[in-house]
């Protein structure tokens, strides 16, 4: 995502469209999501994904969701999508050293758990604080989520536009919100997105 500026920021993940990927680009948002993760409601295949990034002209992050097997298999997925960020539900400490030392910006997932955060904080550009299976829209209490352990904390997992405060009050760098957004599910709501987006940036 873009670097810190005090600014909350936002991405807007389960992108399945260019539409929906040029509309949230155009109501502010700060970073979008592509799901690779077979199985998900939101999965596109990687040639999707690429051509819906490929087809954009702003400079907002591309993040691929996934949960690779090894650090290579990461290294495939981030080329053939052409994405700027992995966000990654897999891979130990080890693994995502090798994917930052060869340029690869790293976001990883962890369960609102300081001792999960501190193993990985060291390890990764950014901690996304979510609780379940990736992209299943899992409320949890926010206050549980350890922002202090890195410098770019996420908060995700069920946020709508009725519990946001709960997030916000945390202060994290960046609020991430999928299913919270949609009236269809995988179709972004204009209405939706732009009053998410305005709430997290008044």
């Amino acid at each position: 995502m873009r670097e810190e500026d005090g600014v909350m920021k936002v991405k807007i993940c389960g992108i399945t469209s260019e539409e929906d990927a040029r509309m949230c680009e155009e109501l502010g948002a700060d970073a979008l999501g592509f799901v690779f993760v077979p199985g998900r409601r939101r999965c596109l295949p990687l040639g999707e994904i690429a051509s819906i990034a490929s087809s954009l002209t702003s400079a907002v992050p591309r993040v691929l969701v996934c949960s690779p097997r090894t650090a290579a298999e990461a290294e495939y997925y981030f080329a053939m999508s052409r994405a700027d960020i992995l966000q990654l539900h897999s891979l130990g400490a080890e693994d995502l050293d090798d994917l930052r030392e060869k340029g690869i910006p790293v976001i990883r997932a962890v369960p609102p758990d300081r001792s999960a955060a501190v193993m990985f904080a060291r390890h990764a550009d950014a901690l996304l604080f979510e609780q379940g299976q990736p992209g299943t829209g899992t409320c949890y209490d926010y206050a549980e989520a350890p922002v202090d352990v890195c410098r770019f904390p996420i908060i995700a997992g069920g946020l709508t536009i009725d519990n946001l405060d709960k997030a916000l009050i945390m202060k994290p760098y960046a609020i991430d919100v999928s299913s919270g957004v949609e009236t269809i599910p995988g179709k972004k709501d204009r209405k939706l997105v732009s009053e998410f987006i305005r709430r997290c940036k008044p």
